[in-house]
């Protein structure tokens, strides 16, 4: 998707501040958000954090109450958000390369105009495999 327009198949999500799109291909199950200590699918802890704080520190408030859960190959990961909005046809219009050097993780995809307003599109499998790896504070 990185470096041409392309159409994709997303949900809107909604932090506590913010919206964003993620393509439906990057996310294995949506779902209510899960409890403290919660284990997967095959017994394993469950990695869950809040997406907003991940993205912009002062994006807190409430923990999420649905999740975007990625399937790793050792570990699972459920992104918590307030809303998943809808599931849509987008065209995403990557970053210019200017942008994307100055982004503090590779986590943008590209964005999408909603309201003449840019809204940007996320790669939650590499937000989940930072997670997993330990490369998130």
């Amino acid at each position: 998707m990185i470096g041409a327009v392309a159409t994709a198949l997303a949900f809107e999500v909604q932090t506590a501040r913010r919206r964003y799109f993620v393509p439906r291909g990057y996310v294995d199950q949506v779902g209510i958000a899960p409890l403290p200590n919660a284990s997967d699918a095959h017994g394993r802890p469950l990695l869950a954090r809040d997406l907003g704080p991940l993205l912009d520190p002062e994006d807190g408030g409430a923990p999420g109450r649905q999740a975007l859960t990625v399937l790793l190959r050792r570990r699972t990961v459920a992104l918590r958000v307030q809303r998943i909005e809808s599931l849509e046809s987008v065209t995403v219009h990557p970053l210019a390369p200017l942008l994307r050097r100055r982004l503090r993780a590779p986590w943008v995809l590209g964005a999408v105009i909603r309201d003449d307003q840019p809204v940007l599109v996320l790669d939650v499998r590499r937000i989940a495999t930072d997670l997993a790896l330990g490369a998130v504070p």
